[in-house]
Protein backbone atom coordinates (compact mmCIF):
# COMPACT_ATOMS: atom_id res chain seq x y z
CA UNK A 1 0.00 0.00 0.00
CA UNK A 2 2.96 2.15 0.65
CA UNK A 3 4.43 1.25 -2.32
CA UNK A 4 1.38 2.39 -4.11
CA UNK A 5 1.07 6.00 -1.97
CA UNK A 6 4.10 6.90 -3.36
CA UNK A 7 3.51 6.44 -6.75
CA UNK A 8 -0.04 7.81 -6.84
CA UNK A 9 0.92 11.62 -7.96
CA UNK A 10 3.13 9.90 -10.87
CA UNK A 11 0.04 8.37 -12.19
CA UNK A 12 -2.02 11.20 -11.79
CA UNK A 13 0.33 13.31 -13.33
CA UNK A 14 0.55 11.27 -16.57
CA UNK A 15 -2.47 10.70 -16.59
CA UNK A 16 -4.06 14.28 -16.07
CA UNK A 17 -0.86 15.40 -18.61
CA UNK A 18 -2.11 12.33 -21.42
CA UNK A 19 -5.60 13.91 -20.79
CA UNK A 20 -4.88 17.26 -21.45
CA UNK A 21 -4.01 17.22 -25.60
CA UNK A 22 -7.46 14.90 -25.98
CA UNK A 23 -9.98 16.73 -27.94
CA UNK A 24 -12.37 14.04 -29.07
CA UNK A 25 -15.40 15.06 -26.84
CA UNK A 26 -14.33 18.73 -27.18
CA UNK A 27 -13.08 20.09 -24.41
CA UNK A 28 -14.22 17.52 -22.00
CA UNK A 29 -10.99 15.90 -22.24
CA UNK A 30 -8.54 18.87 -21.35
CA UNK A 31 -10.37 20.34 -18.64
CA UNK A 32 -10.49 16.26 -16.81
CA UNK A 33 -7.02 16.54 -16.90
CA UNK A 34 -6.15 19.36 -15.75
CA UNK A 35 -8.48 19.17 -13.16
CA UNK A 36 -6.56 15.54 -11.97
CA UNK A 37 -3.39 17.74 -12.47
CA UNK A 38 -4.09 20.49 -10.30
CA UNK A 39 -5.36 17.44 -7.27
CA UNK A 40 -2.12 15.98 -8.35
CA UNK A 41 -0.50 19.13 -7.48
CA UNK A 42 -2.00 19.35 -4.45
CA UNK A 43 -1.41 15.94 -3.24
CA UNK A 44 2.11 16.33 -3.91
CA UNK A 45 2.75 19.92 -2.47
CA UNK A 46 0.71 19.37 1.01
CA UNK A 47 2.14 15.98 1.31
CA UNK A 48 5.97 17.38 1.21
CA UNK A 49 5.26 20.20 3.37
CA UNK A 50 3.84 18.20 6.11
CA UNK A 51 7.04 16.10 6.11
CA UNK A 52 8.96 19.75 5.44
CA UNK A 53 11.04 18.39 2.08
CA UNK A 54 9.16 20.46 -0.27
CA UNK A 55 11.57 21.22 -3.16
CA UNK A 56 11.41 24.26 -5.25
CA UNK A 57 14.20 23.50 -7.91
CA UNK A 58 17.10 25.24 -9.23
CA UNK A 59 16.40 29.26 -8.15
CA UNK A 60 17.63 29.95 -11.77
CA UNK A 61 14.22 28.04 -12.49
CA UNK A 62 11.98 28.87 -9.99
CA UNK A 63 12.01 32.56 -9.69
CA UNK A 64 11.76 33.15 -13.44
CA UNK A 65 8.60 30.93 -12.49
CA UNK A 66 7.36 32.79 -9.91
CA UNK A 67 8.04 35.98 -11.86
CA UNK A 68 5.61 34.89 -14.98
CA UNK A 69 2.90 33.74 -12.84
CA UNK A 70 3.38 37.21 -10.75
CA UNK A 71 2.62 38.87 -13.81
CA UNK A 72 -0.02 36.83 -14.82
CA UNK A 73 -2.18 37.71 -11.57
CA UNK A 74 -0.97 41.17 -11.87
CA UNK A 75 -2.38 41.93 -16.06
CA UNK A 76 -5.98 42.30 -16.62
CA UNK A 77 -6.43 39.22 -17.56
CA UNK A 78 -9.60 37.35 -15.94
CA UNK A 79 -10.14 35.24 -12.83
CA UNK A 80 -10.05 31.61 -14.92
CA UNK A 81 -6.33 32.73 -16.50
CA UNK A 82 -5.38 34.13 -12.93
CA UNK A 83 -5.99 30.38 -11.00
CA UNK A 84 -4.34 28.74 -14.24
CA UNK A 85 -1.17 30.99 -13.57
CA UNK A 86 -1.10 29.63 -10.07
CA UNK A 87 -2.78 26.14 -10.77
CA UNK A 88 1.18 25.80 -13.67
CA UNK A 89 3.66 26.93 -10.64
CA UNK A 90 1.72 24.21 -8.49
CA UNK A 91 2.00 21.75 -11.15
CA UNK A 92 5.95 23.08 -11.67
CA UNK A 93 6.56 22.37 -7.81
CA UNK A 94 4.80 18.99 -8.24
CA UNK A 95 6.62 17.84 -10.78
CA UNK A 96 9.85 18.88 -9.76
CA UNK A 97 9.00 16.77 -6.03
CA UNK A 98 7.49 14.06 -8.16
CA UNK A 99 10.57 13.41 -10.58
CA UNK A 100 8.28 10.75 -12.76
CA UNK A 101 5.16 10.44 -14.52
CA UNK A 102 3.15 7.02 -14.92
CA UNK A 103 1.21 6.43 -17.94
CA UNK A 104 2.23 9.08 -20.20
CA UNK A 105 3.92 6.64 -22.32
CA UNK A 106 1.32 5.04 -23.03
CA UNK A 107 -0.99 7.80 -23.68
CA UNK A 108 1.87 9.13 -26.29
CA UNK A 109 1.86 5.64 -27.85
CA UNK A 110 -1.88 5.23 -28.43
CA UNK A 111 -1.97 9.42 -29.46
CA UNK A 112 0.90 8.27 -32.24
CA UNK A 113 -1.38 5.20 -33.15
CA UNK A 114 -4.40 8.07 -33.92
CA UNK A 115 -2.27 10.37 -35.93
CA UNK A 116 -1.46 7.25 -38.10
CA UNK A 117 -4.39 6.02 -38.35
CA UNK A 118 -6.31 9.42 -39.38
CA UNK A 119 -3.68 10.47 -41.63
CA UNK A 120 -3.69 6.91 -43.42
CA UNK A 121 -7.71 6.92 -43.83
CA UNK A 122 -8.15 10.41 -44.18
CA UNK A 123 -5.52 11.03 -46.36
CA UNK A 124 -4.33 14.51 -45.36
CA UNK A 125 -2.66 15.30 -42.24
CA UNK A 126 -4.40 14.86 -38.98
CA UNK A 127 -3.64 15.56 -35.54
CA UNK A 128 -5.69 12.24 -34.72
CA UNK A 129 -7.28 12.71 -30.92
CA UNK A 130 -5.32 15.65 -30.34
CA UNK A 131 -6.69 19.31 -30.61
CA UNK A 132 -4.71 19.91 -33.70
CA UNK A 133 -1.57 18.20 -36.03
CA UNK A 134 0.54 21.25 -33.99
CA UNK A 135 -0.94 19.95 -31.01
CA UNK A 136 0.06 16.60 -31.53
CA UNK A 137 3.55 17.66 -32.26
CA UNK A 138 4.12 19.29 -29.09
CA UNK A 139 2.06 16.39 -26.88
CA UNK A 140 3.74 13.41 -28.14
CA UNK A 141 7.37 15.67 -28.02
CA UNK A 142 6.81 16.69 -24.81
CA UNK A 143 5.35 13.82 -23.47
CA UNK A 144 8.26 11.47 -24.86
CA UNK A 145 10.83 13.37 -22.99
CA UNK A 146 8.97 13.54 -19.87
CA UNK A 147 8.66 9.69 -19.75
CA UNK A 148 12.01 8.64 -18.37
CA UNK A 149 12.03 4.76 -18.91
CA UNK A 150 14.64 2.43 -20.30
CA UNK A 151 12.75 1.76 -23.07
CA UNK A 152 12.42 5.58 -23.69
CA UNK A 153 14.58 5.26 -27.29
CA UNK A 154 11.42 2.92 -28.40
CA UNK A 155 9.03 5.07 -27.61
CA UNK A 156 10.90 7.85 -29.07
CA UNK A 157 10.86 5.77 -32.37
CA UNK A 158 7.06 5.53 -32.17
CA UNK A 159 7.09 9.17 -31.67
CA UNK A 160 9.24 10.14 -34.60
CA UNK A 161 6.81 7.80 -36.48
CA UNK A 162 3.66 9.76 -35.26
CA UNK A 163 5.75 12.96 -35.96
CA UNK A 164 6.39 12.29 -39.89
CA UNK A 165 2.51 11.34 -39.88
CA UNK A 166 1.26 14.87 -38.47
CA UNK A 167 2.79 16.38 -42.05
CA UNK A 168 3.33 19.75 -39.70
CA UNK A 169 6.23 22.01 -40.35
CA UNK A 170 6.91 21.91 -36.19
CA UNK A 171 7.70 18.77 -36.44
CA UNK A 172 10.15 18.97 -38.69
CA UNK A 173 11.94 22.20 -37.15
CA UNK A 174 12.17 20.21 -33.16
CA UNK A 175 13.18 16.65 -35.07
CA UNK A 176 16.33 19.03 -36.22
CA UNK A 177 16.72 20.63 -32.86
CA UNK A 178 16.86 17.48 -31.36
CA UNK A 179 19.13 15.41 -33.44
CA UNK A 180 21.68 18.41 -33.20
CA UNK A 181 21.58 18.01 -29.51
CA UNK A 182 21.85 13.80 -29.59
CA UNK A 183 25.06 14.85 -31.84
CA UNK A 184 26.44 17.80 -29.21
CA UNK A 185 25.49 15.06 -26.01
CA UNK A 186 26.96 11.99 -28.21
CA UNK A 187 23.89 10.39 -26.93
CA UNK A 188 24.15 7.20 -29.82
CA UNK A 189 24.76 3.70 -29.97
CA UNK A 190 23.13 0.79 -31.66
CA UNK A 191 20.06 1.42 -30.44
CA UNK A 192 20.06 4.48 -32.58
CA UNK A 193 19.76 2.20 -35.89
CA UNK A 194 15.99 1.40 -35.10
CA UNK A 195 14.70 4.65 -35.46
CA UNK A 196 16.56 5.14 -38.64
CA UNK A 197 15.78 2.31 -40.34
CA UNK A 198 11.63 2.64 -39.34
CA UNK A 199 11.52 6.43 -40.65
CA UNK A 200 13.67 5.41 -43.33
CA UNK A 201 11.08 2.28 -44.23
CA UNK A 202 8.17 5.12 -43.91
CA UNK A 203 9.62 7.49 -46.52
CA UNK A 204 10.49 4.86 -48.69
CA UNK A 205 7.26 3.79 -48.82
CA UNK A 206 5.27 7.13 -48.19
CA UNK A 207 7.40 8.16 -51.76
CA UNK A 208 6.09 5.43 -53.24
CA UNK A 209 2.73 5.59 -52.68
CA UNK A 210 2.78 9.45 -52.96
CA UNK A 211 1.60 9.38 -48.82
CA UNK A 212 4.30 11.58 -48.62
CA UNK A 213 3.55 14.89 -50.64
CA UNK A 214 -0.04 15.01 -49.30
CA UNK A 215 1.03 14.68 -46.30
CA UNK A 216 3.66 17.71 -46.37
CA UNK A 217 1.93 19.57 -49.22
CA UNK A 218 2.64 22.73 -47.52
CA UNK A 219 6.71 22.51 -46.61
CA UNK A 220 7.50 23.09 -50.62
CA UNK A 221 5.54 25.52 -51.01
CA UNK A 222 6.65 27.54 -47.57
CA UNK A 223 10.67 26.87 -48.28
CA UNK A 224 10.03 28.21 -51.88
CA UNK A 225 7.94 30.99 -50.26
CA UNK A 226 11.51 31.84 -48.00
CA UNK A 227 13.97 31.02 -51.20
CA UNK A 228 12.13 34.15 -52.52
CA UNK A 229 12.42 36.25 -49.16
CA UNK A 230 8.65 36.05 -49.03
CA UNK A 231 8.87 35.41 -45.21
CA UNK A 232 5.55 35.85 -43.93
CA UNK A 233 4.43 33.28 -46.73
CA UNK A 234 6.74 31.12 -45.34
CA UNK A 235 5.77 31.27 -41.83
CA UNK A 236 1.79 30.85 -42.68
CA UNK A 237 0.97 34.34 -42.44
CA UNK A 238 1.86 35.47 -39.13
CA UNK A 239 3.91 38.40 -39.78
CA UNK A 240 1.01 40.85 -38.99
CA UNK A 241 0.26 39.39 -35.51
CA UNK A 242 4.38 39.17 -34.96
CA UNK A 243 4.41 43.01 -35.35
CA UNK A 244 1.29 43.59 -33.24
CA UNK A 245 3.28 41.97 -29.95
CA UNK A 246 5.97 45.11 -30.77
CA UNK A 247 3.61 47.76 -31.38
CA UNK A 248 2.43 48.54 -28.54
CA UNK A 249 4.52 47.05 -25.72
CA UNK A 250 3.21 48.09 -21.94
CA UNK A 251 5.01 47.15 -18.84
CA UNK A 252 2.47 44.70 -17.44
CA UNK A 253 1.13 43.84 -21.19
CA UNK A 254 -2.57 43.58 -22.69
CA UNK A 255 -3.46 40.61 -20.40
CA UNK A 256 -2.86 37.17 -19.63
CA UNK A 257 -4.97 35.25 -22.36
CA UNK A 258 -3.68 31.84 -22.51
CA UNK A 259 -7.04 30.42 -23.75
CA UNK A 260 -6.86 32.63 -27.41
CA UNK A 261 -6.10 29.92 -29.43
CA UNK A 262 -7.13 31.82 -32.77
CA UNK A 263 -5.09 31.32 -36.11
CA UNK A 264 -4.33 34.97 -36.18
CA UNK A 265 -3.17 35.36 -32.55
CA UNK A 266 0.33 35.15 -31.34
CA UNK A 267 2.22 31.71 -32.69
CA UNK A 268 5.31 32.94 -31.00
CA UNK A 269 5.72 32.12 -27.05
CA UNK A 270 8.16 34.85 -26.36
CA UNK A 271 6.28 37.51 -28.35
CA UNK A 272 3.03 35.63 -26.52
CA UNK A 273 4.88 36.54 -23.38
CA UNK A 274 5.98 40.42 -24.21
CA UNK A 275 2.39 40.77 -25.56
CA UNK A 276 0.42 39.53 -22.71
CA UNK A 277 2.61 39.90 -19.47
CA UNK A 278 4.91 42.45 -20.40
CA UNK A 279 8.86 43.12 -21.45
CA UNK A 280 9.94 41.20 -17.45
CA UNK A 281 7.55 38.51 -18.65
CA UNK A 282 9.89 37.23 -21.79
CA UNK A 283 13.06 38.48 -20.56
CA UNK A 284 12.23 35.72 -17.26
CA UNK A 285 10.90 33.28 -20.38
CA UNK A 286 14.30 33.87 -22.11
CA UNK A 287 16.62 33.76 -19.11
CA UNK A 288 15.01 30.46 -18.09
CA UNK A 289 15.16 28.51 -21.45
CA UNK A 290 18.77 29.55 -21.59
CA UNK A 291 19.50 28.60 -18.37
CA UNK A 292 18.05 25.70 -18.21
CA UNK A 293 19.76 24.93 -22.10
CA UNK A 294 23.36 25.31 -20.82
CA UNK A 295 23.04 24.14 -16.86
CA UNK A 296 20.49 21.80 -16.82
CA UNK A 297 21.66 18.64 -17.65
CA UNK A 298 18.64 17.35 -19.74
CA UNK A 299 19.47 19.35 -22.58
CA UNK A 300 16.65 17.63 -24.65
CA UNK A 301 13.80 19.18 -22.62
CA UNK A 302 14.91 22.88 -23.07
CA UNK A 303 16.08 22.21 -26.65
CA UNK A 304 12.09 20.73 -27.60
CA UNK A 305 10.90 23.78 -25.77
CA UNK A 306 12.67 26.07 -27.60
CA UNK A 307 12.07 24.76 -31.20
CA UNK A 308 8.49 24.35 -30.24
CA UNK A 309 7.95 28.06 -29.11
CA UNK A 310 9.66 29.82 -32.33
CA UNK A 311 6.47 29.53 -34.62
CA UNK A 312 3.19 28.43 -32.58
CA UNK A 313 1.57 29.27 -28.97
CA UNK A 314 0.45 25.36 -27.73
CA UNK A 315 3.16 25.66 -25.14
CA UNK A 316 1.77 28.78 -23.65
CA UNK A 317 -2.04 27.90 -24.50
CA UNK A 318 -3.33 24.34 -25.03
CA UNK A 319 -0.47 23.10 -23.87
CA UNK A 320 1.02 25.34 -21.07
CA UNK A 321 0.83 22.53 -18.56
CA UNK A 322 3.02 20.60 -20.44
CA UNK A 323 5.99 23.24 -20.51
CA UNK A 324 5.67 23.53 -16.77
CA UNK A 325 5.10 19.90 -16.22
CA UNK A 326 8.63 19.48 -18.31
CA UNK A 327 10.95 22.23 -16.63
CA UNK A 328 9.71 20.94 -13.48
CA UNK A 329 11.27 17.08 -14.31
CA UNK A 330 14.02 18.29 -16.02
CA UNK A 331 15.10 20.58 -12.60
CA UNK A 332 15.04 17.46 -10.76
CA UNK A 333 16.88 14.52 -13.08
CA UNK A 334 19.88 14.05 -14.19
CA UNK A 335 19.29 11.51 -16.60
CA UNK A 336 19.84 13.07 -20.15
CA UNK A 337 20.58 10.65 -22.13
CA UNK A 338 18.00 8.17 -24.44
CA UNK A 339 20.18 6.00 -26.38
CA UNK A 340 23.59 5.94 -24.44
CA UNK A 341 24.07 5.16 -20.92
CA UNK A 342 25.32 7.25 -18.22
CA UNK A 343 28.04 5.12 -17.14
CA UNK A 344 29.83 4.83 -21.09
CA UNK A 345 28.99 8.64 -21.30
CA UNK A 346 32.18 10.50 -21.57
Amino acid sequence: MNSFWQRFPAILTGLGLALVPISMLGMTFPVLGLEILVVAAAYVIILHLKERNLKLGSKYIYIPLAVITVLALLSSGDLTSKLLSIALFAIYLAAVNTKDVKLLGLGVVIGCISVVASSLIGGVRSGGMYQSYNVAVGAIVIGTIMYKSKYQWVLMTIALVGLLFTGAEEALVVIVALGLTGLIRRDWSRKLLLPVLVIGLILFAGTLTGATSQLWHTTPTKLEALALGDVDAALGGRMPSYATALEDIRPLGHGYDPYNFDYTSIHNVPLRALYELGPLAVVAWLFLMGYGLVKIKPKYTFAALIALSLFDHFLWTFLCTYQFAAIGLASSSNNDLVFRSEESHE
